[in-house]
């Protein structure tokens, strides 16, 4: 194992790419409700830093250290006094990180800076008692930090480093074995690190494939209603002019009724596969609901004579059954601005798709207003859950 891949596994575990920002957002708001208690519990025992100063210290040691790590104490509870939204970004969540990543390294290194110098200034038989406090508020610290590895693994170096290395370094037996107490201790927190930190991954997995399940269709593998209508509002926060296209399968109950209902649920597990051959970069193919199937995406990347090409290809499908299938296929077109627009667009190529219906199956219609107005048939709600077939 080489030395880099060394350093990487200690810094951090290897994220799969489609976790790391869902693995960010977690650990920061993890981060966040530690350190509040972390910087509450570092502000409660300021008043015992100032007592235990060394009197050789001096008053920089012994009051102007403490009220520097007071006010950086204050800074971090007041950047996270809010907790991040649920519809923070994993930039906003690095920031987070970041932020508390530097504060709490200016604070470590504060009290790395006043162990060595009351130790040093101490008489010999309670210098010990220095190395002992802060080895408890380093470990306190980085068991706090410890969702980010980095930021716990470096703050640990930097408040532990120094006091080991002195202790090291005076030749006596009792501090030698201070020292190598502290390493030990450094690393079972590192091992304790990894074994957090493999946790952590583990849920974001397992939220992971739950949402994913959460948004598809369990018997054609398709995104579902829930997520075309998310991709939807994704667009319309960027204003975009879509394009929707409501596919339905041709008298699709005979087909069930002659054939069975597994054998219908082959023949869309066959069209399913047809649409998702098209869904490609930002177009999603879905089924809302019993043979009723959606494409949608930007208006510049969903060719209209893509509906054309479906109905060919649906219709030459060799399909389980060993009968041709035909389909018809309703077209809408909206720029649209919020998540409301959903409805009115799903309206249009819903009644585009009853015109294509009425004008004989296995045909394309393109809404239009005129159109509209003279439709003999009225669409059924946008919202239903349940499909009724429209033959």
């Amino acid at each position: 194992m080489s030395w880099k891949r060394i350093c990487n596994g200690l810094l951090g575990p290897d994220i799969p790419v489609h976790l790391r920002d869902d693995f960010t957002l977690l650990t920061a708001r993890h981060m966040r409700g530690q350190a509040r208690l972390l910087f509450v519990g570092f502000i409660l025992s300021l008043p015992m830093v100032v007592l235990g100063a060394s009197p050789g210290a001096g008053p920089l040691v012994a009051y102007g250290l403490p009220a520097a790590i007071f006010v950086l104490c204050a800074l971090a509870l007041a950047s996270v006094a809010r907790p991040l939204a649920p519809s923070a970004t994993a930039e906003e969540a690095r920031k987070t990180i970041d932020t508390l990543w530097q504060l709490c390294l200016l604070a470590a290194a504060l009290g790395s800076l006043w162990c060595v110098a009351s130790w040093a200034s101490a008489p010999v038989e309670v210098r010990l008692y220095y190395p002992a406090i802060m080895s408890l508020g380093a470990l306190m610290l980085s068991y706090c930090l410890m969702a980010v590895r980095s930021v716990a693994m470096s703050v640990l170096l930097v408040t532990l480093g120094p006091v080991a290395c002195v202790l090291a370094g005076t030749g006596a037996t009792m501090d030698r074995v201070l020292a190598v107490s502290i390493l030990i201790a450094v690393g079972f927190q590192m091992v304790m690190m990894v074994r957090h930190q493999q946790l952590l991954v583990s849920l974001v997995e397992e939220r992971h494939k739950s949402g994913e399940l959460a948004r598809r269709d369990p018997l054609t593998g398709l995104a579902n209603r829930r997520a075309l209508i998310e991709q939807f509002e994704g667009f319309a926060d960027s204003g975009a002019s879509l394009r929707l296209m409501v596919i339905d399968i041709d008298r699709f109950k005979r087909i069930n009724d002659r054939f069975g209902h597994d054998m219908g649920d082959r023949v869309l597990q066959t069209i399913a596969t047809v649409l998702l051959s098209h869904a490609r970069g930002d177009i999603c193919a879905a089924r809302l609901g019993g043979e009723e199937f959606a494409m949608l995406s930007r208006s510049d990347a969903l060719d209209p004579a893509l509906a054309l090409q479906l109905l060919r290809e649906i219709r030459t499908s060799e399909m389980p059954h060993g009968e041709a299938v035909t389909a018809s296929i309703g077209v809408a077109d909206a720029v649209v601005t919020q998540a409301e627009d959903w409805t009115a667009l799903y309206g249009q190529a819903d009644r585009a798709l009853y015109r294509a219906k009425d004008e004989g199956r296995d045909r394309v219609e393109a809404f239009e207003k005129d159109a509209a107005a003279q439709a003999r048939t009225p669409s059924r709600p946008a919202t239903g859950l349940n499909r009724l077939s429209r033959g």
